[in-house]
């Protein structure tokens, strides 16, 4: 795992080392093994590399180079199909040079085509490659943009990197607010791409490559799931199948030359991909899996013989399941490594902006970064993680809340609002939902994420803010929604719980999901692996019908079946209950850290300008007094104040 950075010559001006030298000293963090610098002849592409090193440790040095050094490659992730990849270019007459798993892509760059080359790809990656014959820059994120890849045009220069710190680090790039980003932040709960936080700089979309030659660039998709339902097949056969996927998933993913970990969480997700590293392949997976001969080479001899699993608990009972994630190490047979989040831990927040770039409604990364601290500490570089699951499988409350709002959407307007305030159990989303009765999936996957905030949400902007939002978007339109419709509009699925699933893939778990993963190990040099973004996994389960995911309110249903014989049943059968942070309850304290309250003074607010202190001191003593719903939109309040004293001012 590593972090990329470079500039691409729009105008043709010679780039300087120490430019491209400063962006990687950003970065040192994601890849402290080893770093340096590619200058092209002619001074018109640069690129960098920090190397955290996991395959090829001894050889895989970064840049890349072809025997000709006509091409250069820097890498952020993993080929966990390189073997196989390997094997057919010797077929053809390359010859890498090393085992690194990212020379593959080098030579398959020459022998397929930049297209080529991504579509026979298996893995988690960002990657950019100068080819210095055809003068062009060739950039590409994975399918799930599990790997990050920033860019920005500016000065006639195209700046790109894994970080966003790294394109800060051109010394008159504009730091902007992208108010239109702060608006979305603060309805949605996250930065949805291909926006930033900053004005001008952008995500590369998942399943994207760009290239860049002459004065011009373009990106293009190179995949898209295709959910072709295979109603033939029975329940039994598919989780035999899924299983048998899902291993070969697991077992690529031990691919390490380095101490190899798992998070634990007590949970299904988390469970389900230790127990399989546990299992023996022969008596609980099929023959199916003979590729994973290929990776015993690569794991075994790298990995003790006894799994260390890592898990976080809390103090306030709610959010603790810290007792269940033992009880399941215990059963599985793990040495696991227990860690508690405590009130004093939030005082890390500013560290954990400094890495996350962006603000949020939610303050689980900070979590997630002790987290992956305490895997640091335990002596692990790799570490596997249960993130994904639940987007394949439709594993989230709204999937079953959707599924029960459908049928009430024909529903006349006036009765559906009567329903929504009626005192039935409900959640506020599902109240919100209903009463819109949106009739697309964009639209109401919108409103089921919408934190909500009963009126506030639209008073804590400064007038000033709200006044060139409505400038620039008319009445406050939402983007979002047009470029969320773009993602299912060519989607071969009918089925709302598909579609869902598809735009859930390319949006949220990318923004927020993958992000905070990707931002949290990285922190601590570590690598996180994602078995279940396994795209063959994902193509095999786009076959299957909606209701083998989510049956009647039992939502991954087809992982629930497929792991009998692998968890407890207590495990197998318990809902859904995902990682969270007490920040409601540490924000509803008379007096926060200094940190936070300088943060939200009235002075910092002025320095801003960003929102209205008045407006924001009533929504903090409304949530003190203990009016609902309101903790996430003052935690992003809280999270952008912090985040533009740390890269704005």
């Amino acid at each position: 795992m590593c972090g990329i950075s470079g500039i691409y010559a729009l105008n043709g001006e010679p780039i300087q080392s120490p430019e491209l030298e400063a962006q990687i000293e950003t970065i040192i963090h994601r890849g402290p093994d080893q770093g340096a610098t590619y200058l092209s002849p002619r001074h018109v592409c640069g690129l960098g590399a920090r190397r955290l090193s996991i395959i090829g440790v001894a050889g895989g040095d970064q840049p890349l180079s072809n025997e000709t050094g006509s091409i250069h490659l820097v890498y952020n992730g993993e080929t966990y199909n390189h073997l196989s990849l390997r094997a057919e270019l010797e077929r053809s007459g390359h010859r890498p040079k090393s085992h690194s798993d990212a020379e593959v892509i080098v030579h398959g760059y020459e022998a397929w085509g930049p297209e080529g080359v991504l579509q026979r790809m298996r893995g988690m990656f960002a990657l950019a490659l100068w080819d210095e014959g055809a003068q062009q820059l060739f950039l590409a994120r994975d399918r799930f943009g599990i790997k990050p890849l920033y860019y920005a045009e500016h000065g006639g220069r195209l700046i790109f990197a894994s970080e966003i710190k790294a394109i800060l680090a051109q010394p008159d790039f504009p730091r902007r607010v992208n108010l239109s980003a702060l608006d979305t932040m603060l309805s949605l709960g996250f930065v949805p791409g291909p926006a930033t936080m900053f004005e001008g700089i952008y995500k590369l979309p998942p399943a994207h490559f760009l290239i860049a030659q002459g004065n011009a660039f373009r990106l293009k998709k190179y995949w898209q799931l295709s959910y072709q339902e295979n109603r033939a097949i029975s329940e039994a056969e598919a989780a035999e199948q899924f299983l048998a996927l899902l291993q070969e998933s697991v077992q690529m993913h031990l691919m390490s030359e380095v101490p190899l970990g798992a998070l634990l969480s007590g949970g299904l997700d988390s469970g389900a991909l230790v127990a399989l590293i546990k299992a023996d392949q022969r008596s609980t997976i099929n023959s199916q899996l003979s590729i994973i001969n290929d990776y015993r080479s690569l794991v075994a001899g790298s990995q003790p013989a006894v799994l260390k699993t890592i898990s976080i608990g809390f103090e306030q009972t709610a959010y603790d399941e810290a007792p269940l994630a033992l009880a399941l190490a215990q059963f599985i047979g793990t040495e696991h490594q227990p860690i508690t989040f405590t009130t004093a831990d939030f005082d890390d927040y500013p560290t954990v902006m400094h890495h996350l770039e962006e603000p949020q409604t939610s303050a689980t990364a900070l979590p997630i970064y002790k987290l992956y601290r305490a895997c640091r500490e335990a002596g692990l570089t790799v570490v596997l993680t249960g993130e994904g699951a639940d987007e394949l499988l439709g594993g989230y409350h709204w999937h079953r809340g959707d599924a029960l709002v459908r049928p009430l959407l024909a529903w006349p307007a006036a009765l559906r609002r009567l329903l929504a305030a009626s005192p039935l159990p409900m959640s506020a989303a599902a109240r919100r939902v209903l009463a819109r009765g949106a009739p697309d999936v964009p639209t109401r996957y919108h409103d089921w994420l919408e934190i909500g905030g009963n009126g506030y949400r639209q008073k804590v902007l400064s007038p000033e803010v709200t006044a060139e939002l409505s400038r620039g978007n008319g009445a406050r339109a939402v983007p979002t929604l047009s470029h969320w419709a773009e993602i299912v509009r060519d989607l071969s699925s009918e089925a709302p719980l598909h579609q869902t699933m598809w735009l859930e893939s390319q949006t949220r778990m990318v923004d927020f999901i993958n992000f905070e993963v990707d931002k949290m190990s990285m922190a601590s040099s570590i690598e996180a692996r994602v078995p279940y973004l396994d795209h063959c996994l994902w193509e095999f389960c786009a076959t299957l019908p909606a209701h083998f995911k989510l049956k009647g309110s039992t939502e991954k249903h087809l992982l629930r079946w497929a792991t009998q014989r692998l968890l407890p049943e207590a495990t197998r059968t318990r809902r859904k209950k995902g990682l969270a942070s007490p920040y409601a309850q540490w924000l509803r304290a008379a007096r926060l850290p200094d940190w936070a309250e300088a943060a939200l003074s009235v002075q910092a607010f002025r320095q801003t300008g960003l929102f209205d202190a008045a407006a924001v001191q009533s929504l903090r003593r409304a949530h003190q007094a203990g009016q609902p719903h309101l903790g996430p939109l003052l935690m992003g309040v809280l999270s952008t104040q912090v985040w533009y004293d740390s890269f704005i001012r």
